[in-house]
């Protein structure tokens, strides 16, 4: 959509493309992404990572706002896969 508008297409230095997180790269940076994450055991992550965000950043942040708000709500003190489902039912 911006290369076809001049006006803010010339105002982009560089065009960077992102590409999806492998699954060893997610178990390696989701947990350092946010503290919930922490201390979940690699398989919820990668249970995560396969039903919902798909190696994508901008899903797993979604993702994370949602199971934050599951984690106050329930008042349970690490994410699990129950608690995961309840999240993905969440995401638009």
């Amino acid at each position: 959509m911006l290369r076809r508008e001049p006006m803010l297409s010339s105002r982009i230095f560089i065009w960077q493309h992102f590409t999806r997180l492998t699954p060893s790269e997610v178990l390696e940076a989701i947990p350092l992404f946010h503290p919930i994450w922490a201390d979940a055991d690699p398989d919820d992550i990668a249970f995560a990572d396969s039903h919902a965000a798909h190696g994508n950043f901008r899903a797993w942040a979604q993702l994370t706002a949602h199971t934050c708000t599951a984690l106050t709500r329930t008042g349970r003190p690490r994410v699990d896969q129950e608690l995961l489902r309840w999240a993905f039912s969440r995401l638009a």
